[in-house]
C-alpha cells in the first residue's frame, strides 16, 4: 500500500510514546490533560494524547467496504473530511466497568451538551476498527494515533461520530469504546474543524452536505438590514443552489430563513420567513427552479448554530439553510 500524505502543521504541541501500556489506575501520561467540556468517565486514566495543530481527518460514517481509499484496501463507504486542530486522548478503565455504561455516560454526556450523532456502529462488523483505518501497511492516516486502533476482530467495541459547535467553532468528536484484554479502552479524536460554511458553497459541497447531515447552510446569500431584499453580491450562491436543485429534480427542499436574537421574536420570525420566500422566489423566477421542489420557512432564532453573545456568532447565526423534505 502506498503511504498516504496528510495536509499538516508540521507542529506537534504534544505527542507520547503510545507503546508502553498503562495499568487503569495509574496517573496520567505526563502532559496530557481533558479536552475542555468533555469530561472522562469516572475512573478512567490517561494513557496516551497528541495534539496536532493542523491536519486531515477522516471521518467514517459508515461500514466499512473493500474501497481503495488513497491507498487503504478497506475503508469506510461513507466519510467525511474535515481539517482543523485534531486533540486525540486514549483512557483506560477497568474491564468491570463494562463498555455499554461507558458508551451510555458518554452518550448521554455529548447528546445533552447539544451535539448531535452523526454515525453509530455497534459491534455488527466485529473487525470494523482495525488499523487499515488508522494505521495498517499504508501508515497512519491520522497522524499521532498509530497505536490508538489495533486489530480489534472479535472484540465487543462501540464506535460514534458527533458534531456541535462551540465558540463559533464546528466540532467533531469520533469516540472508539472497546475492549482491550483486560482493560477498556476510549480513544477519544476531537477536531476543530476550520469552518467553511462561510463562504460560497458550490452545487458539489450541497451535494456532500446534504447526503452527510440532511441540510447545507449558507453565509454567502445577503440582505439588506431588517429586510428581505437580496444583494446582487448573492447571485453567485443562489446560482449554486439552482445547479443542486436542478441535479435533483426527484427531490424537495425546504428553504429556511434563520435570524439572530437582536429585536423583537415575533417581527424576526417574520423576517426569517420573508427572506426564505425571497430566495424561493428567485431561484424560480430568476434561475428556472421548479416551484413544486421548494416550500418556505422562517423559525428567526430558534435554532441557533452557536452562541449569540458576540458578533461573530450572530454572524454566524444569520444564514438560510436548504434541508431536504
Amino acid at each position: 500500500m502506498k503511504k498516504l500524505t496528510l495536509l499538516l502543521a508540521v507542529t506537534f504541541v504534544m505527542v507520547t510514546n503510545l507503546s508502553a501500556q498503562n495499568e487503569p489506575g495509574t496517573p496520567d501520561q505526563e502532559g496530557c490533560k481533558d479536552y475542555e467540556g468533555i469530561s472522562r468517565f469516572q475512573g478512567a486514566t490517561i494513557h496516551a494524547c497528541s495534539i496536532i495543530n493542523y491536519g486531515a481527518f477522516y471521518l467514517g460514517l459508515d461500514v466499512p467496504g473493500d474501497v481503495d481509499f488513497k491507498g487503504h484496501g478497506t475503508f469506510f463507504t461513507k466519510y467525511m473530511e474535515v481539517k482543523g486542530k485534531i486533540t486525540n486522548i486514549q483512557y483506560l478503565l477497568p474491564m468491570e466497568t463494562g463498555i455499554l455504561k461507558v458508551y451510555e455516560n458518554y452518550n448521554n454526556t455529548l447528546t445533552k451538551a447539544g451535539y448531535n450523532v452523526l454515525y453509530t456502529e455497534q459491534f455488527e462488523n466485529t473487525c470494523f476498527y482495525r488499523e487499515d483505518y488508522y494505521g495498517g501497511d499504508g501508515g497512519a492516516i491520522v497522524i499521532g494515533v498509530d497505536d490508538f486502533y489495533g486489530n480489534k476482530c472479535d472484540k465487543d467495541y462501540y464506535y460514534v461520530v458527533y458534531s456541535g459547535v462551540r465558540d463559533s467553532l464546528d466540532i467533531y468528536v469520533a469516540l472508539f469504546i472497546g475492549e482491550d484484554g483486560d482493560e477498556i479502552i476510549v480513544n477519544q479524536s476531537v477536531i476543530e474543524a476550520v469552518p467553511l460554511d462561510l463562504g460560497l458553497v458550490s452545487a458539489d459541497n450541497i451535494a456532500q452536505n446534504i447526503k452527510m447531515t440532511g441540510h447545507s447552510v449558507f453565509h454567502d446569500i445577503h440582505f439588506a438590514t431588517g429586510s428581505a431584499d437580496i444583494d446582487a453580491q448573492s447571485d453567485n450562491q443562489i446560482n449554486e443552489i439552482a445547479r443542486y436543485i436542478k441535479q435533483h429534480s426527484d427531490k424537495k427542499f425546504f428553504i429556511v430563513g434563520h435570524t439572530d436574537n437582536v429585536g423583537n421574536f415575533d417581527a424576526n420570525m417574520t423576517l426569517s420567513e420573508n427572506r426564505a420566500k425571497a430566495v424561493t422566489n428567485e431561484l424560480v423566477s430568476k434561475y428556472g427552479v421548479d416551484a413544486g421542489q421548494l416550500k418556505a420557512y422562517g423559525v428567526a432564532n430558534l435554532v441557533p448554530i452557536t452562541s449569540n453573545s458576540t458578533d461573530k456568532g450572530k454572524a454566524r447565526n444569520r444564514r438560510v439553510e436548504i434541508v431536504e423534505q
